[in-house]
């Protein structure tokens, strides 16, 4: 018997990475409390295992797995590794994420996890270079997945993403996942580190218009989190870079960079500025039951529109919250949830109000629930 001390900064430091890990006891103690069966389930990996091995997933597991999600097969042509099999790797790619559409599953980061693992073992030792490429683009989506179902380890993905991209001198990926890491700070509310990633982006060699108009959105949302009013510069420049932009396949990753996407974040921008009249309007018309709206952009846009409605309307806020919860529901995606937190906290001197009760409660219940 041994005394464990577990305090809550000692709990921060679990959360933040600089434990590892922690003593067989602890790690006991977690399983336990957490209600899984090991450490793998916890996310936790020794720190002597290979520097590029991936941290094991840690976010929601079904509560029985079933044999479709443990023994999801690897398909021979991928796993022969041969320099031809470069375009099979990104069809499989392809067709996971059309298969996947908006709707985030465990099974779905199951799947991309194994052949993940595949491609580590192949490209283990130095071995098969050519698959740099085809690496990065599997980590970046695993990176995307894990943001999305609430995972703690959508950074390393892409962390690992950044390097396979640097080997394989992919600036177009490069760039965009300098976009991402801007994206993933402004997430975490780290704005000097998102101005810095976003305005690297677009220096990260030539890339292609619509590529390049996603980077600006970044910098432009960056910009405003910091209250500072070249906003409106960098939201002309993203506005005109679409006007060059064309459905080149190069620019692929882009693909859902759109007039309507740069509209959405001019919006924020405007909102995050203190122009809240406008911006509410301009969600408003976004969200409107006649328009096509991305489901995943839809929830987090519906909690953008909610805090443009905080000052004067906490209950018309706190209905645009459940319609973010809802979408957020709908699709398995956690970022909705995790972009309605600060309406959840603005809200809660409201709380006397009924509507704003409701979704409070139904704030904290989702957040729980992950």
């Amino acid at each position: 018997m041994t005394a464990q001390y577990v305090d809550s900064r000692w709990i921060g430091k679990l959360e933040r990475g600089e434990h590892r890990w922690p003593s067989v006891e602890r790690r006991v103690a977690l399983c336990h409390v957490l209600t899984v069966t090991d450490d793998a389930r916890l996310g936790l990996y020794s720190p002597r295992r290979s520097p590029d091995a991936p941290p094991e997933y840690s976010g929601p597991q079904p509560a029985a797995p079933t044999a479709s999600v443990t023994r999801i097969r690897v398909d021979d042509s991928l796993i022969a590794g041969q320099p031809d099999a470069v375009e099979v790797w990104l069809a499989e790619l392809h067709r996971l994420t059309q298969q996947a559409g908006p709707y985030v599953t465990p099974h779905l980061g199951t799947q991309v996890r194994q052949h993940l693992d595949v491609l580590d073992h192949l490209q283990s030792n130095g071995g098969r270079p050519h698959l740099a490429s085809v690496d990065a683009r599997w980590s970046e989506y695993m990176s995307w997945v894990a943001d999305n179902s609430g995972a703690s380890d959508g950074g390393s993905w892409l962390d690992r993403s950044h390097r396979r991209a640097n080997e394989a001198g992919d600036q177009l990926l490069g760039a965009y996942i300098l976009m991402r890491q801007s994206q993933r700070a402004l997430d975490d509310g780290a704005v000097r580190a998102a101005i810095t990633l976003s305005r690297r982006s677009l220096t990260h060699g030539p890339v292609p218009p619509r590529t390049r108009t996603l980077c600006l959105t970044r910098l432009a949302e960056a910009l405003a989190s910091n209250g500072d009013d070249d906003t409106d510069n960098v939201i002309t420049a993203a506005r005109r870079g679409l006007q060059s932009a064309t459905n080149d396949a190069e620019d692929e990753f882009a693909s859902h960079c759109d007039l309507r996407y740069v509209t959405a974040v001019d919006a924020r921008c405007r909102q995050l500025l203190g122009d809240t009249l406008s911006a509410g309007a301009i969600f408003n018309e976004l969200l409107d039951g006649d328009n096509q709206v991305p489901l995943l952009d839809a929830g987090i846009w519906y909690a953008h529109l909610g805090e443009c409605y905080l000052p004067d309307d906490p209950e018309r806020a706190a209905g645009h919250g459940m319609n973010a919860l809802r979408l957020a529901n709908e699709t398995g995606s956690y970022r909705a949830i995790r972009a309605s937190q600060p309406l959840a906290i603005a809200l809660r001197r409201h709380t006397t109000l009924a509507p704003v009760r409701a979704f409070v409660d139904a704030h904290r219940a989702a957040v729980l629930s992950r």
